[in-house]
Order: structure tokens, then sequence, then C-alpha cells
């Protein structure tokens, strides 16, 4: 038997004035044992969104959460897919009082005697047990003859509710419904009739049906997915390859030849199965079974294990004819220029048969300058006007879209006293009577396509950022769709090309931007950097819970690969960075002052050292030191008291 219609209908208004808290954080809390006057290392954001996604998301195709709690606005009770992060504002600054978690870290804990202190500060009333059960098992199937009593005790068995904290509770179950119980479950359209429906989905056209291919909206349970894990054996520099990805910021550092862009190239193609290079990841010649193993999912949720084979007949990895998730707005930005973009809301946009491949736009470097085009059932198609182009459109008819291109060029400028601006359209000679757009700088316009390599990599990431966004956006309407709020972002290189005073601020930039393109989305970005600019930028904005750190070295004795993850240690300094263990230097010098001030060291450890030993490293000290450098105090005393002048 199931809870009948009428008793999920009383039973959510009984919740109404409860804080979101106790159906929430509070259980989500005691599901895992947090202890009491001790702190134990969770990640509570990813905990929080796979409790909302179990319990709060009443529909499959709305990726945001319902709450039928106290608000402010009882007619917005659908929440974001964000909402874990309000709810966390909510524990940290609301319920400090019951919770211990020192700002910055993953510890938390339950406070001494947070019971009496939820009673005395945050309860009016005991919590509705019942109606709370009601609404978390509204689809539970009970044995016959169950009573309210015994779900109550379900409830507090299956949330670790301890007998002084029964306290909080409200355990004598009111029966309001004329009956509580009914032969068949709720289905979706009834509760969503009965709580409204979420944003801009009562109007949604179903899709029509088409063959079975490798991504069919139809056929997916997720949308939005983001890359959880990647695992890659007998493929690569490495035996074996694998990374669990954070669901925020993720970077991947390491000599140059260790597999950073294989890895990149790998991530790609398990989140759109196409690869944005002209070669596919070809597997070792030796190899007996290669295999590319990965999980997509959003976040909180744990992604299914697909597990792709490489077929030697046809020089090919294996696909899948169905893919319980699909990932968002992907967006792949090579060191050569060039990008590669998914958009899940162009499959089915322009072929009949249902081409999957149209979700997939690649744009090399010129291309993204004068345009993309394709033949599509021998259709002359533009794919993508360019960014020449679009940013005439834009002035011209679209000025809202060209207000947002200048805020990114101002959010990815270095100094906000020289950012990045659009001036007039003006004709280069040799471009014929095609004016171009120029940038405006404190000696003058020039033309975007004589600008440095530097600034026309800003431009070009600002633009394939916002034409990306939009058309995203355009399809997504035409097709009936919400938007996605899942984007991933993959970079690399992001250094090529940049000022230092660039790379120390690139990726809060970047992040601020997609904020500005859409401030519900959800972003992950996939970085590989040899800059320890790029990681000083992320110092102040490192979240250990949301954000990772991966280093690839060659181990000195087999000159085997290892890919680690590694903790995210602030270094304070730039020179501090290059001789931390993720770039191994041993000085931030020369490599023959490196070497010299090594022999220094080396000659101070000696009993009787060579007066003309001291001499020699002193003369190499003196080409490859600065006047000033730190070195040379102590070194001048040593060779003072070895009886050599300087």
């Amino acid at each position: 038997m199931y809870f009948s219609t009428e008793q999920i209908e009383q039973s959510l208004q009984n919740l109404e004035e409860l804080n979101p808290f106790f159906g929430t954080v509070f259980l989500a809390l005691k599901e895992i044992k947090l202890p009491e006057n001790a702190t134990m290392a969770i990640s509570f954001l990813p905990l929080l969104e796979a409790f909302l996604q179990k319990y709060y998301r009443p529909t499959p195709q709305y990726d945001g959460f319902y709450t039928p709690f106290k608000t402010s606005n009882k007619k917005k009770r659908w929440n974001t897919h964000q909402y874990a992060n309000t709810l966390h504002r909510i524990a940290v600054d609301t319920f400090s009082d019951v919770i211990l978690h020192p700002k910055g870290s993953r510890e938390w804990g339950w406070r001494q005697g947070y019971v009496d202190i939820m009673i005395e500060n945050h309860l009016d009333k005991p919590i509705p047990t019942f109606d709370l059960a009601v609404w978390l098992f509204r689809t539970r199937d009970w044995p016959a003859n169950t009573s309210p009593i015994q779900v109550i005790q379900t409830f507090f068995t299956e949330f670790q509710i301890q007998s002084e904290e029964e306290n909080l509770f409200g355990i004598t179950a009111q029966i309001h419904a004329v009956r509580w119980t009914q032969a068949k479950s709720i289905d979706v359209d009834e509760l969503l009739n009965m709580i409204g429906y979420p944003p801009n989905m009562r109007s949604k056209p179903k899709r029509t049906q088409s063959q079975p291919r490798l991504f069919s909206n139809s056929m997916l349970a997720e949308y939005g997915a983001t890359l959880q894990n990647l695992r890659l054996s007998e493929i690569g520099p490495a035996k074996e390859f694998e990374l669990d990805f954070a669901p925020r910021i993720n970077i991947i550092t390491g000599d140059n030849a260790l597999g950073k862009t294989f890895l990149l190239e790998c991530a790609w193609w398990a989140l759109t199965n196409t690869w944005a290079s002209r070669y596919p990841a070809y597997p070792n010649v030796e190899a007996n079974d290669p295999t590319i193993a990965f999980k997509i999912g959003k976040e909180g949720q744990n992604g299914k294990i697909q597990v792709a084979h490489y077929d030697r007949k046809v020089h090919n990895w294996s696909t899948f004819r169905q893919r319980n998730s699909l990932s968002g707005l992907s967006i792949f930005s090579q060191a050569d220029g060039s990008f590669a973009i998914w958009d899940p809301a162009k499959i089915d946009s322009f072929s009949s048969q249902g081409d999957d491949s149209e979700a997939f736009l690649y744009a090399d470097r010129q291309a993204v300058w004068d345009g993309v085009t394709g033949n599509i059932e021998n259709r002359n198609i533009v794919r993508c006007r360019g960014l020449i182009e679009d940013w005439r459109t834009w002035s011209s008819t679209e000025p809202e879209v060209l207000e947002v291109f200048r805020e990114v060029l101002k959010h990815l400028s270095p100094h906000p006293k020289h950012s990045l601006k659009p001036g007039e359209f003006i004709r280069v000679p040799e471009l014929g009577v095609t004016p171009v757009p120029t940038l405006e700088f404190s000696y003058g316009s020039v033309p975007v396509i004589l600008c440095s390599a530097g600034i026309k990599r800003i431009v070009a990431l600002a633009y394939m950022l916002v034409w990306a966004w939009y058309e995203h956006v355009e399809q997504s309407s035409l097709i009936g769709e919400t938007p996605q709020r899942s984007i991933v972002l993959i970079i690399d290189e992001m250094e090529a090309h940049l000022h230092p005073f660039w790379q120390r601020a690139i990726v809060p930039a970047i992040i601020a931007v997609v904020k500005k393109l859409s401030p519900e989305a959800s972003t992950q970005i996939i970085i590989a950097t040899h800059s320890p600019l790029v990681l000083a930028s992320m110092e102040p904005i490192f979240n250990e819970d949301t954000d990772k750190l991966f280093h690839l070295k060659m181990d000195d004795d087999d000159g085997s690969i290892e890919l680690n993850e590694e903790p995210f240690v602030k270094q304070g300094r730039i020179d501090r960075w290059l001789t931390s263990d993720i770039f191994g230097l041993e000085q931030p010098r020369s490599r023959e002052a490196e070497t010299a001030i090594k022999d220094a060291n080396t000659i101070q450890l000696e009993k009787k050292p060579d007066p003309k030993a001291i001499q020699e490293i002193s003369d190499r000290l003196k080409k490859v030191l600065a006047q000033d450098d730190e070195f040379w105090p102590l070194w001048a005393y040593f060779a003072k008291e070895s009886g050599v002048k300087l």
C-alpha cells in the first residue's frame, strides 16, 4: 500500500511552517552519524546534493528541487539546482549555535548539547514526524496493515534518530485525511498538479520518436551531467590513469609530453563521444584489452560506470546505444587556438534522421574568426558565423548580446583600468570592402585581426563562450527545452600567449564570466597548465570540497609516468610555486645559478674546504646572481671565514 493523495496533500500543509534545515541538512547529517562535540571530514555540498536528489526532486524533467517548508514566498517553492548552497548558508549562519564547522575546512560536527539548543532556539513546536515521513517516503510501497506509528519508527531508524533526539519530534501521528493509504502510488502528474509545475515545464512539448541512436533526448534519464571519473587502461603514456574529478575546478600539471593534453582529449570523448582533434586516442601496440572507463552524472549523484573497448578491426572505440546521462553544454579550448563545442540542445537540430553528430562543432583557429559551414542532407548549413560576422550582427541587431560580450571582455582583461573595449568597425585594405571590428587601446584603435597573439586568444575565448551560450539558449527555445544549468569547460595550456599579469588572474576571471552568462549555471572546469601563475591565481578561491589538483610526473628510476592527486598548498609567492613539488625546481633562478648554489652548499659542508674551489664558485656566483640576491650574505660570511676575499 502507498500513502494516499489526500494524505500527501494534508502532510504538505502541515510542513509549511517547518524550517527547511530540519527536513534536509539535519537528516542528511544524521544519516552519516555526524559526531557530537567532535568533527569529521565530509564533502558537505555533494552529500547534501545527493540527499536533495533522492528526496526533493519529484520530476527528472527539472534539475532543481521542491521543498514544502517555511519560505518567504509560498508561491515559489521550486528551487534551482544550486539549492544546496542556500542550505549551506543556513547551516553555517542560522544554525551556527548547533553546528561545529571551522571556516574553510571540511570538518563538521554537532556542538555539545545541540538537541537542547535546537529546542530552545529553533523549534516553536515539535517536528511533524509523520508528515515529514509522508513526503520523504511518498512513493514507498508499505506492507499491508502498516500503522502510522510504524511509519514513524521506520523514519527514526533510517535517519539514525537517537532516543534523546526524539525530543525534537512529534511522535503522535494525527491522520487528518479521510483515508491515508491507497493501492497505487501517486504518479508524477498527480503530484505536480498538487504542488505546482516547475518553471518552464507545463507547456513543454513531447519529442517525436526517431530511430535509436547514441544520444537521444527522449531516452535520457538525466541532463546536464559532468565528468566524475575517468580510467584509462593500456592507452597513453602510462599503463593506467585514473582521475576522480572534482565538481568545480580540476587542474592538471606536469612536464611536457607526460599526457596532459591526452587526458583532456579523453575527458572530452567521455563527455561527448567525439574527438576534438583529428586523431582519436590509439592504444599501445602491445595492449591486450585497452579500455576507456568513465562516469558522468549530476553533482551529488553517483554516475553509472561505462566501459569502452577498442575495436582493432575498425580502428575505433566502442560506443553505447544508450547513456543514462548526457553532458551539459561543453566547450573545449585547445592549445592551438581551435575550439570544440558540444551542445545537447542541437541533437536532431538539422538532420531528419537524428544524426547526433550535429551536437558537435569544431572550429579551427581560423574558423573561429571566419565561421563554420557544413553539408547536412545536401544542404549547405552555416553552423557558426564566426567572430567577425557575429560581432557585426550583435552591434547592429542584438545589442544585449554585444553588451554581454563587452562585459566578458572586461572580466577577462588583466587590469580594470586597462580593460579590452570593442571599438568601431573599420576597413583593412588587404581585406577589401569588409569592415572589421577593433579594440580600443590607450594609443588608439587596432583591428582585432591585427592584435597580438595573447589578445586574440582572449578575444576568441570570450567570443566562443558568449556564442556557445546564446546559441544554446536560442536552440533550447526552438525545441521547447529549458537551457542547461550545467557547463563543462576544458582548457588546454590556458597560459599560452598570455603575459604573467593575465595568467595571475585568468581562472577567477573565467568563473566570473560563466556567472555573467548564467548566474545559476554550475560549471566544471578542467585545465591543463605549466604555469605557476595560474596556480597562484587559484589561491584565493581554491576549495577542497569542490576543487582538485592533479600532477603528472616521471619516475626517475624506471621512466614510468604517474598521475597523482596532490593537496593544494598555498605558496604565497610565485617563486615558491616554482620550488614546490608541483614544478620541482630546486631554485627559482636560472639553471646555472641553481648549479652554482648547489655546489656552494655542498662545499660548506666540508671540514676543510679548498680556498681555490671557494674562489671558483664565487666567480661563478658573480656571473649568475644579482648583487642583492639573498644568497650573498651567507656565502660572503662563509668565504671570509675560509680566508677568501670576494
